[in-house]
């Protein structure tokens, strides 16, 4: 044999050669089959094929296997075999690249074998997946790819092993995780000769730890976030973790405190916040809670609640304590004010003067204030589990009931008035308001406070009693019935009213007198000396006490033993004083505000009748005066026989009757009576005749020869003569003066208590209007200075708008209030009825039914008159909109008609005291239902309304009369059943031609300067405050005209301007202004008013008042007002525009 290391190679034996073919067919399978491992080289694939003992000799041809290397080979199929079985069970992918010379490994047309698992894991076929480099390399993630070649690259180049996770695109385009790793071969100069390795899809726990790390992250920023202090320690008491607050309540890094015991953190002393209870739930495995107070270096301690626990095994094994601690300090604190709160509470619940209750959703007590032993006579034990609606009245509970269900209901508030037992039987008046809340356990209740309001509704019935008209004016027993009203609603024993009898208010006659339950006999007194000749100067007298000893020289207050005195001047129209309303108290009596506004209000309306009364008389005397007279003057006499011939004639009845005495003798009676009378005439004629007695025939006609008609009073009386036939005589009296008399005296008279009725509830109206004023002027000047600010939010601007609406309606209404008791004056132009007339008949026919056909006539010249242009408005809607109501129903026709008219000297029937001159006529009339007669002349009351209940107020024809009467016209009605109604409305004409005027948009002008502003009203005076400030004024705001006269008096120099009400309780605007400019003469003041007896405009200007706004003053009339006083300031384009 040679050496295997001779210089010349034998041939290869045939056990070699069948060795490196069965070594490449164990290659050559794997490529096909794929392998269970790594197939790291071709030599480990050669090392499990049983190596044949090298002595051995085959004795077999060339060609022929041996049996040894059959049996091998069989032995590697059978290896082969299981190698593919496992393969086609792993879940990895397997790959094997083979380098060529020619081609770089890296290179994408590199042929690489893929496993079936491997294609399985992208979703592609065999068929889909090429075997070669690019297949893999174009499928990797584009962030992954010089990631993962530069670790194929370490493994080659540096032997570095290669494990790499990437991400491969699979067949639906999507992105999966997997983790390979790979082997390669290597020759002996470090060449590589082929790779391989396996792949493992970890999508899932890819998933799983980016969940796991995003929760880790997330409990850290959450306990880093937390404000509460965490920890966890083990069984050893060692810190595993603390959170940055509970590392700062120690004062130390968090890094300082984990791994470390308490001992080792806070040495001796340990920290009872960390330390306390430890041992407790260590040993019980439970959960404790309790509260640590902590000094620390604040110079108040801090309360913590702590929550321990114990938790289960960690992974050494162990247990360990988790702590919660809360900082409780502000909690406790809170709960303490809480508790404080509720004491101060029920300190004023049990105080208040107003009774107040809680109680279930079924109207049961649960809380009584004790004052409703004082007000009602229960006590607390008596109510509480009793029903809320036992002691209410009978005829007030059901409704009392429905409201309150229906609040508990609705979750809402509510108000009711009604009657309330008192424990002694008597019934009290109540005013509740009440809200419906629910408990922390869901129970339904309800807080009830309730005021006495007796009194108040005794006032009520009294006011009441004026307006509806049971204190009837002209009635015999109008004063008694008025000052009986008067001690019952104020609880006095004694009231009088009495009259001025002589000018120097030395004497005056009683007219009523209540005293102590019955009244007294008129009787004439002395006032020197007393309180009433104070009272009939002119000056109101409010005496509480002491009235004896301030007027010992009067005998009627020492008779009556007078303590308190309460007297207020009656007046007429024309201001004078004419008598005395005087409340009397044999003990001291304190009258209430609201006592003084009934006592003034029953004031006016009895000075409005005895001005009435007094008229009365002054005409009964007149036309006494005047019969007399008329008596005295010729009559006409007739003598007739029994068939009524006239006999004779006297010189003056037949001048009368425009006929020569001869001419009228011999012919009958009846021919000189007019035609419609002659059967009056006839029956009273022959009454007369059949009598002996004298008779009176009822008032009839006559005619003159030139046909005049006169009206007669006649008499017939029988004269016997001696001899002949009986005649009568005739006795024939010319009442035609006096007829035409009559009727202007039932006119005027009809125009006189007209009038008083409606002075006295303009009075009422008027007072009502100036509180109301006031609360509409910080309605609508909160609303406006609100608006100012909304310059983004355009639903709040939407809601203030409505808001400012309803104001502007409101006082609208009140204008209308003013306007029938002639208390409102408002400024009067030029202006065109005939162009007032079509912007109203614009809105009419837009709400008017078809129905109703509007036809008009308005074509003239000149139809200018000198009025107000809303008020005339006013007028023209409120008269087509009562003939809308009239013609409702059945439809109709609704006639507008301009013209002229003149009024002569002698005036017009019907149309009131209009002076003579030329006027326009305005008529309006309808074909609708009509006005019954008897209520025709009642139209124009106040209050007084032919609609149904709830349709109408009675104040539209009382404000269109009061309106016209204003502007000098008159108005006059015809109407019947039936037929329709008209409406003649007569105003003094202007001959020239007024332009429209645009309206003109004007901001609010900013200003400077310091403001006093005074107002009796707190609402206001804070208003004037931001309203003012908000233009750029300074301001000083006082509700207490005393307390802003100190303070212009203090430093008089540092105030620009004033602005005061004149209506205040303590002092009056005007003596204000007299106080101020006695200090500083040069103060510019603005006087407020919404209704005055005494301030006008002209009267401000002469004592010196700059400006005079009227009430409710809105917020562009005052800044204009202090622009015009001041005159300075500026209109910058961002201020809101009015």
């Amino acid at each position: 044999m040679e050496s295997p290391h001779s210089s010349k190679s034998s041939p290869p034996s045939d056990e070699e050669i069948h060795r490196k073919r069965l070594g490449d067919l164990t290659l050559s399978l794997g490529s096909s089959q794929g392998s269970p491992g790594q197939l790291s080289s071709k030599s480990e694939a050669s090392s499990h094929i049983p190596r044949l003992p090298e002595t051995r000799q085959s004795k077999m041809s060339p060609g022929t296997p041996q049996p040894d290397l059959q049996e091998e080979l069989h032995a590697l199929r059978q290896q082969v075999e299981r190698f593919i079985l496992a393969s086609q069970g792993s879940r990895e992918g397997l790959w094997v690249a083979e380098i060529r010379p020619d081609i770089p490994w890296y290179s994408p047309e590199c042929p690489v074998w893929y496993s079936p698992q491997f294609i399985a894991m992208l979703g592609y076929e065999e068929s889909e997946f090429p075997g070669v480099m690019g297949s893999w390399e174009q499928r990797l993630h584009p962030d992954d790819r010089e990631r993962v070649f530069e670790a194929l690259s370490n493994h080659i180049e540096k032997r570095i092993p290669y494990h790499v996770e990437s991400r491969l695109r699979t067949k639906s385009n999507g992105y999966r995780w997997f983790e390979a790793t790979g082997e390669g071969t290597f020759d002996a100069n470090g060449r590589l000769l082929r790779g391989g390795g396996t792949i493992r899809d970890i999508t899932e726990r890819k998933l799983a730890d980016d969940l796991s790390r995003r929760n880790h992250a997330l409990l850290d920023a959450v306990l880093a976030e937390m404000s509460d202090v965490v920890y966890v320690k083990d069984q050893d008491g060692r810190y595993l973790l603390v959170n940055p607050s509970g590392a700062e309540i120690m004062g130390k890094a968090i890094h300082e405190v984990v791994g470390k015991t308490d001992e080792e953190i806070f040495g001796t002393q340990p920290h009872a916040l960390f330390v306390e209870g430890d041992d407790h739930v260590m040993q019980s495995a439970g959960t404790q809670t309790f509260e640590v107070e902590v000094q620390e270096q604040h110079p108040v301690s801090r309360t913590f609640l702590v929550t321990k626990d114990s938790f289960g095994s960690l992974p050494d094994g162990q247990n360990g304590v988790l702590g919660f601690a809360r900082d409780i300090t502000f909690r406790k604190a809170a709960e303490l004010i809480i508790q404080e709160r509720e004491k101060r509470f029920r300190a004023i619940m049990e105080n208040a003067y107003d009774l107040i209750t809680e109680t279930d959703a079924e109207g049961r007590f649960l809380y009584v204030s004790p004052n409703f032993k004082e007000s009602l006579g229960y006590s607390s034990q008596d109510l509480l589990g009793t029903s809320v609606f036992a002691p209410v009245h009978p005829e007030d509970r059901d409704r009392v009931v429905e409201e309150f269900c229906q609040g508990m209901k609705t979750h809402g508030s509510g108000r009711s008035v009604y009657r309330y037992r008192h424990q002694d039987g008597e019934y009290h008046w109540f005013e509740s308001t009440g809200r419906a809340f629910q408990t922390a356990l869901g129970e339904l209740r309800a807080v009830v406070i309730s005021r006495d309001i007796t009194q108040r509704k005794q006032w009520e019935d009294a006011l009441e009693a004026i307006v509806k008209g049971n204190v009837i004016p002209g009635s015999p027993n109008f004063f008694e019935v008025l000052v009986g009203e008067l001690a019952k609603a104020l609880q006095v024993p004694m009231v009088f009213l009495s009259e001025r009898i002589e000018p120097n208010a030395s004497k005056a006659r009683t007219l009523a007198f209540w005293n102590h339950d019955q009244f007294e006999p008129s009787t004439v007194y002395e006032c020197l000396g007393g309180p009433c000749e104070l009272v009939l100067g002119g000056n109101p007298v409010d005496q509480p006490s002491g009235v004896q000893q301030l007027f010992p020289r009067s005998e009627a207050i020492q008779a009556l033993r007078v303590e308190a005195y309460y007297g207020t001047p009656l007046f007429n129209s024309k201001n004078e004083v004419v008598g005395n309303l005087a409340l009397l108290d044999t003990n001291p009596h304190v009258l209430s505000s609201q006592g003084h506004n009934l006592l003034k209000i029953f004031a006016s309306r009895a000075g409005a009748e005895l001005e009435r009364k007094r008229a009365q008389e002054e005409v009964q005397n007149s036309q006494d005066k005047y019969r007399e007279l008329y008596d005295q003057t010729p009559l006409i006499y007739f003598t007739v026989n029994c068939q009524g011939i006239i006999l004779s004639v006297n010189q003056y009845g037949a001048q009368v009757l425009g006929y020569r005495v001869e001419e009228l003798l011999g012919t009958s009676a009846f021919s000189v009576v007019y035609e419609e009378d002659r059967g009056l005439f006839q029956s009273g004629l022959e009454k007369g005749l059949r009598e002996s007695t004298k008779g009176i025939l009822p008032e009839f006609r006559k005619v003159k020869k030139d046909g005049t008609i006169i009206w007669v009073k006649e008499t017939i009386q029988a004269i016997e003569k001696q001899s002949g036939p009986r005649v009568w005589l005739l006795s024939c009296e010319d009442i035609t003066e006096r007829k035409r008399t009559e009727e202007a005296l039932l006119l005027s008279e009809m125009q006189l208590r007209h009038t008083q009725k409606m002075e006295a509830i303009g009075t009422l109206a008027g007072g009502i209007a100036h509180d109301f004023n006031n609360i509409l002027g910080a309605i609508l000047g909160y609303s406006e200075l609100a608006m100012a600010y909304a310059t983004q939010d355009e639903r709040l601007k939407s809601y203030l708008n409505e808001v400012i609406a309803a104001g502007n309606r409101a006082r609208d209404l009140v204008k209308q209030i003013l306007a029938f008791s002639r208390r409102s004056e408002k400024d009067k132009e030029a202006i065109d009825l005939r162009l007032v007339i079509g912007d109203v008949l614009k809105m009419v026919r837009a709400s008017f039914p078809s129905s109703i056909e509007i036809r008009t006539s308005l074509d003239l010249e000149s139809t200018v008159i000198y009025g107000d242009r809303t008020q005339m408005q006013q007028v023209i809607m409120n008269l087509c909109a009562n003939a809308e109501y009239a013609m409702r129903e059945e439809g109709g026709l609704l006639e507008i008609a301009l013209g002229h008219e003149c009024i002569p000297d002698d005036g017009m029937p019907g149309l009131g005291l209009c002076k003579a001159g030329s006027y326009l006529q305005v008529v309006i009339r309808d074909t609708g239902k009509g006005i019954p007669l008897e209520m025709v002349e009642r139209i124009f009351e106040p209050f007084f309304t032919t609609k149904p209940a709830g349709e109408g107020t009675g104040l539209g024809l009382a404000v269109v009369h009061g309106i016209v009467h204003n502007h000098g016209g008159g108005i006059a009605v015809s109407s019947r059943p039936g037929e329709g109604t008209t409406f003649t409305v007569l105003l003094p004409r202007l001959d020239v031609i007024a332009p429209d005027k645009p309206e003109e948009v004007i901001a609010w002008p900013t200003g400077s300067g310091r403001v006093l502003f005074v107002d009796d009203e707190e609402m206001l005076t804070r208003w004037g405050t931001q309203f003012l400030s908000h233009l750029g004024y300074a301001v000083v705001a006082s509700v207490n005209p005393y307390e802003a006269l100190d303070l212009f008096r203090a430093h008089p120099s540092d105030f620009d301007v004033v602005v005061t009400d004149q209506t205040m309780p303590t002092m009056s605007g005007e003596a204000l202004s007299r106080a101020l400019l006695g200090i500083r003469a040069d103060i510019p003041i603005l006087l407020c008013t919404g209704f005055s007896h005494t301030m006008t405009q002209e009267k401000a200007k002469q004592l010196g008042i700059r400006a005079f706004l009227m009430k409710p003053v809105n917020g562009l009339s005052l800044a204009l007002a202090l622009r015009d006083i001041l005159g300075k300031g500026s209109t910058p384009d961002s201020t809101q525009t009015a």
